[in-house]
């Protein structure tokens, strides 16, 4: 009985390193040139913008290879947490679209975002999808719906960040009423794959 359980436990670090190496292999790639762990942000919702559920902030990735596969997305967002009653939200939809050059529709996901995004301050959520290759551009279209704004970096240029409205990419920028001043975003997403 012991040389069973001594024979278990190896095989599930032998899984657990194994696993650990599968992670490690994975690229990351960014729309822009930001480190997310020392980047300042603010929270950006287009929902509460323009009003509609069909806006969602799109970031343009470009393939590091022909057959790269990609298998996840990581978001900066929140998904709120009230200091005073000291409660999160309730459950609301966001949604995932992965998109390719042309704007062709090649995956689809909606689910609540408590599921990624609960904590009592922004973080990094990840979410995977099926695994998918991919060659060339392609665009991560993430849709707040006002449940989970997206972390977003105020800079002196767009890079490859848009806003989607379902047909068209709109460079990720906003005139402050107030000054007249053009504020330009970068989302806070990252793909991963291999």
């Amino acid at each position: 009985m012991l040389l069973f359980s001594g024979l278990c436990c190896a095989a599930l670090c032998i899984c657990a390193s194994g696993a650990d190496s599968t992670q490690e292999q994975l690229k990351t790639l960014t729309g822009s040139n930001l480190n997310f762990s020392e980047t300042n942000f603010t929270l950006f919702s287009s929902f509460d913008v323009f009003g509609s559920l069909d806006i969602g902030e799109a970031v343009k990735f470009t393939a590091p290879s022909s057959g790269f596969n990609l298998q996840k997305v990581r978001i900066v967002a929140w998904s709120g947490f009230n200091e005073t009653t000291q409660t999160y939200p309730a459950e609301r939809n966001i949604m995932l679209e992965i998109r390719d050059e042309d704007l062709n529709l090649l995956y689809k996901f909606a689910d609540g975002q408590n599921n990624y995004f609960l904590s009592t301050k922004p973080i990094l959520g990840e979410i995977e999808i099926p695994e998918m290759e991919i060659t060339g551009d392609f665009y991560v279209v993430f849709y707040d719906r006002g449940a989970a704004p997206i972390g977003a970096v105020e800079g002196t240029d767009s890079g490859n960040s848009y806003l989607f409205d379902g047909a068209d990419l709109i460079p990720a920028e906003l005139i402050n009423q107030d000054t007249n001043e053009t504020i330009r975003y970068n989302w806070m997403i990252e793909a991963l794959g291999e």
